[in-house]
């Protein structure tokens, strides 16, 4: 059953504030049925005329121990005989051996500063016996167990109510502050759910409602972002196709009209198809694994990092020989001479193989590419804190530092010394799959001597000139 906020923190509000009031009115219904006042000064009575019947000749003591057992607290106490003798006493104006008249025995007697004394009782200690002497008596106000029961419970009660009432005083705050923040962030979310991406969701409230509210704020930012992105791709994707796609369409018009007068001018014609077409092909493999890179239900594997960079380190140097590159790899870093064998604190890689080998081997077919015949391109690894670090670097020409920032966006080629044919997805499909991953990349240039990166002159090497070079660094993170 789906309840609304409101209407729980009002159950809450009414359930803490009735409580209280509900078990009070219950209890003080149960008390109707009072004691009777009278029923302690009974049983203290019946208590004497027990001693008084087993002994007639009572004590101060014997009558302070009846009161005891009776519940009363005896000040003083004085036994008077029926003639008015008074046989026992501990009252100051009333000495034991005095006779008392009739007109004392109706008034009873009063203090030395003649304040009457208020708890002060005068009985027949059995009124079946005419004999029976009377009890004079004097008590302390005192509280009974019923009466320090009640009280207590009149104090607890108050307690817990002003405790609930302070509770359904909060809820009912609590519920308004929290209700308004919900609806703002209802009429801000609906905002943004309407396309206006750019409208901030404010949060208010407690904390978590605050908390709430970045939260979708950094979403919506995400959001826009990479429709953003989207749309780029999409404006690159259309330009990317549409000359090829015109200079088939073009070529191909021309065969059909016979404008290719010679067998020669035909097979010119027909290589430029192919090679558009193979272009086509080679964007279209970039964009596939470029969304296959945006999916985050890709599975991954623990991965031993040692042998993997061994195998694509003989397979790139292979590939460099080819294109008349010099390639070394290892273990290592920058400067140093690198090593085939891995330290044995080169941790294991939670990642996808099958991501990772197709994004290590754009960027180093990148570094290919932009090196240029003669060039140096170097591939190594080494741990920092406990982290592999991988490491492409060559002497190529570098790439601007103010396009620095957006090498790994989406269809950027660069506008000065690395600029030529591509798609510019390669380094974008690179920083995907380290997103992916959770790990970091970042490129930044190199300043080389032309001595280290093997630079000669026609005399011989340029000592002291100064070449640059691109390095880019993953930063992994190791499987726990």
């Amino acid at each position: 059953m789906k309840v609304k906020l409101r209407t729980q923190f009002a159950i809450l509000t009414v359930a803490v504030t009735l409580f209280p009031i509900v078990f009070g009115l219950l209890f003080f219904t149960g008390q109707q049925a009072k004691r009777d006042p009278r029923e302690p000064t009974r049983i203290f009575l019946n208590e004497v005329a027990e001693r008084w019947g087993r002994n007639r000749n009572l004590t101060i003591e014997e009558i302070r121990m009846a009161g005891e057992q009776s519940g009363l607290p005896i000040i003083d106490a004085a036994l008077i005989a029926p003639d008015g003798t008074v046989q026992v006493s501990s009252f100051r104006e009333l000495p034991a051996g005095i006779k008392l008249e009739v007109e004392d025995l109706v008034k009873p007697p009063l203090l030395p500063m003649g304040k009457p004394r208020p708890e002060l009782r005068f009985l027949p200690i059995d009124t079946n016996i005419e004999e029976s002497p009377l009890l004079l008596f004097d008590i302390q106000p005192f509280w009974s167990r019923e009466d320090i029961r009640n009280r207590n419970f009149m104090l607890i009660t108050s307690f817990a109510l002003g405790a609930f009432l302070v509770a359904g005083l909060m809820s009912f705050l609590i519920l308004r502050s929290t209700n308004r923040a919900i609806q703002n962030l209802i009429d801000d979310t609906a905002t943004v759910a309407s396309g206006k991406l750019d409208h901030e969701v404010k949060g208010s409230g407690a904390e978590e409602l605050r908390s709430l509210a970045e939260s979708i704020n950094r979403m919506r930012i995400t959001l826009r972002d990479m429709i953003s992105r989207r749309m780029n791709m999409l404006i690159g994707v259309s330009h990317d196709l549409k000359t090829p796609i015109a200079l088939i369409q073009g070529y191909t018009d021309a065969l059909s009209d016979n404008m290719a007068n010679d067998e020669a001018t035909r097979i010119h014609y027909l290589e430029i198809i192919r090679e558009k077409s193979a272009q086509l092909e080679d964007l279209v493999s970039d964009l596939i694994e470029f969304m296959k890179i945006d999916d985050f239900n890709t599975p991954q594997e623990t991965v031993d990092m040692a042998p993997l960079m061994i195998s694509l380190g003989k397979r790139f140097e292979e590939d460099a020989r080819l294109l008349g590159l010099e390639l070394t790899y290892g273990f290592g870093r920058l400067g140093s001479p690198l090593s085939k064998e891995a330290p044995p604190n080169i941790p294991k890689i939670r990642m996808n193989r099958m991501l990772f080998d197709r994004a290590i081997e754009n960027l180093v077919s990148n570094a290919f590419r932009y090196t240029g015949p003669g060039g140096k391109v170097e591939f190594l690894m080494h741990v920092e804190e406990g982290h592999p670090v991988l490491i492409v670097a060559d002497n190529g020409p570098g790439i601007p530092d103010d396009e620095l920032p957006y090498i790994f966006d989406a269809f950027y080629r660069g506008t000065h010394s690395r600029k030529e044919a591509g798609h510019g997805l390669g380094l974008t499909i690179v920083k995907s799959m380290v997103d992916l991953h959770g790990w970091s990349i970042e490129a930044r240039n190199r300043r080389l001597s032309t001595a280290s990166a093997g630079g000669v002159s026609a005399g011989g090497p340029r000592t002291g000139a100064v070449e640059h070079g691109l390095e880019i660094t993953i930063r992994m993170k190791a499987s726990a």
